[in-house]
């Protein structure tokens, strides 16, 4: 599971002084859970993983419905290592070839849409027409984002922000006035700090959840084998 932000991020969201360590509170070991608990429930309410996956030999029906195209289950992708394609029928072993790609070859990569495009080009190795039919193809690639989205990186920051704001206000004071100081934070009004900041960033969290749905590809419907 992937990450999404880092406790030197939510230092500065906070304007902590200084780094989370042991000493502080909540201590270095807590935010580094928070984040991984926030970045699993990111991925859970988003239905997307926002970093780079490997997937090596998977299999996939191929139905040629007169553009010569394959799609794959998710967007985007950030390479095709490999494509293969079966030559016998269902009924017999497999004959796996691998295909080359670039123009004049088997076929052409898009990477941001997840499609590949069978041209059956003349300067291929194998030239071959691309049939219809179960299992026809073997994939090996690396899908998703090379580096995490700004959106989700802001996102995730927020959210482990906001729980390490509580944790400081719900262990020095809950009333208005005074100051506290907890290790690498300082507040000079706790009430107002907890009920206008924290919305601030409710609000914002809010707002960058409702754009994961138009900003960010989403997983299709292929059948994965």
């Amino acid at each position: 599971m992937a990450n999404y932000t880092t406790p030197e991020l939510i230092q500065g969201e906070i304007r902590a002084s200084s780094a989370f360590s042991t000493s502080t509170e909540p201590t270095l070991a807590q935010v580094e859970n928070w984040i991984e608990e926030e970045s699993k429930d990111i991925e859970v309410k988003s239905g997307m993983i926002f970093a780079s996956t490997v997937v090596s030999s998977e299999l996939h029906d191929y139905v040629n419905t007169g553009e010569n195209i394959f799609r794959y289950p998710s967007t985007p992708l950030i390479s095709v290592d490999k494509v293969e394609y079966n030559t016998n029928s269902n009924n017999t072993a497999p004959n796996w070839i691998e295909l080359e790609t670039g123009a004049g070859y088997n076929y052409l990569e898009y990477l941001e849409e997840a499609e590949i495009e069978f041209i059956n080009g003349q300067e291929s190795t194998n030239k071959i027409n691309i049939n219809s039919g179960k299992q026809r193809l073997r994939m090996s690639y690396t899908k998703g984002y090379a580096t995490t989205p700004l959106e989700i990186q802001k996102l995730a920051t927020l959210l482990v922000s906001k729980r390490v704001i509580s944790t400081i206000l719900n262990s020095q004071a809950n009333t208005e006035g005074g100051s506290i100081q907890v290790g690498t934070i300082r507040v000079s009004d706790p009430g107002s700090f907890s009920v206008n900041y924290i919305k601030g960033m409710q609000d914002n969290i809010n707002e960058l959840y409702n754009n994961i749905g138009f900003n960010f590809k989403t997983f299709r419907g292929t059948r994965v084998y």
